[in-house]
């Protein structure tokens, strides 16, 4: 896919870049070297050499932040295949606040499930993030990152080389509606006991884990928000499809992920959450309240 683009080409969007392949310049190999014909013009067309090999030593070094600086972050899906390993596709839960605190995170990437829990192990978060350099998420650009980013604060909060906003992306492709919308259109929808929960859902069951200790509660807001990730994973796989799809390109296509595969894993998270001793003198004085009420 990306020797294929051309958009990091001054002067070249979508228009131009079709009109390129349409007329034999499919790849970077494929544009006329010099003095064998013009391509856009003469003037561009040395700019436009330049460019392309700037980009191919990118790819050949795996320089995903200097791609993404030359390719437009509305084409940043292309990047997708080359550096599917270096990917995480993460979605946060807050407190509701007006200044909003992450209160669960969870991270889905190669090396499987990862939560994060306020009052547990969100300290860590920072350190997880940074060792992806692709981030995938779904309106993280205006909620999730500006929420985590206040929260730990810039200087201690990393900045991915390139983030993948799919809800731009499927917006643009024709598929509308929020991310659970969406899954349901794409065929991955969640299982019955999740189905119509929502963000609110999600400050109402941290609440009650903070109030009485609820274990459940927490158990239950783990197990929506792991949803949440490692289905961004089935997303992405489907949306850089269907980009190809409507661009008309022969390039080999993803396999889609099949949540299958880590459902064990979720199911293993979701036990393994026991109360912590915070935990059990909250639900005490729960008890105690209630015994002399």
């Amino acid at each position: 896919m990306l020797q294929r683009t051309f958009q990091h080409i001054p002067g070249v969007g979508p228009w131009r870049e079709k009109d390129l392949w349409s007329r034999g310049i499919r790849t970077w190999d494929d544009f006329p070297a010099a003095g064998t014909g013009v391509a856009i013009s003469k003037k561009t067309d040395d700019i436009a050499r330049a460019r392309i090999a700037e980009a191919r030593e990118a790819l050949e070094r795996k320089d995903l932040r200097k791609l993404a600086e030359l390719i437009p972050p509305r084409e940043h899906w292309r990047l997708y295949p080359a550096f599917q390993d270096d990917a995480v596709y993460f979605d946060i839960e807050t407190d509701g606040k007006d200044a909003q605190a992450p209160t669960v995170v969870s991270l889905f990437d190669s090396a499987g499930l990862h939560v994060f829990i306020q009052g547990r192990n969100m300290d860590a978060l920072p350190e997880a993030m940074a060792e992806r350099r692709l981030w995938v998420t779904f309106n993280g650009s205006c909620f999730d990152v500006p929420v985590l980013r206040d929260y730990f604060g810039p200087a201690r909060f990393p900045v991915p080389e390139a983030h993948i906003d799919l809800r731009f992306v499927t917006r643009r492709l024709g598929i509308g509606g929020g991310l659970k919308e969406i899954e349901a259109k794409i065929g991955a929808e969640r299982p019955p006991h999740l189905k119509g929960v929502n963000g609110y859902d999600a400050v109402l069951l941290w609440r009650a884990y903070l109030r009485r200790g609820d274990v459940e509660a927490l158990r239950f807001l783990v197990e929506y928000n792991l949803y949440d990730s490692f289905q961004l994973r089935t997303l992405m796989d489907f949306t850089y499809n269907r980009g190809a799809d409507e661009l008309n390109l022969d390039v080999p296509r993803v396999p889609v992920f099949d949540r299958g595969d880590v459902l064990y894993d979720v199911s293993k998270i979701i036990l393994d959450l026991g109360p912590t001793a915070r935990d059990l003198d909250t639900l005490a004085r729960v008890r105690a309240m209630e015994q002399d009420s």
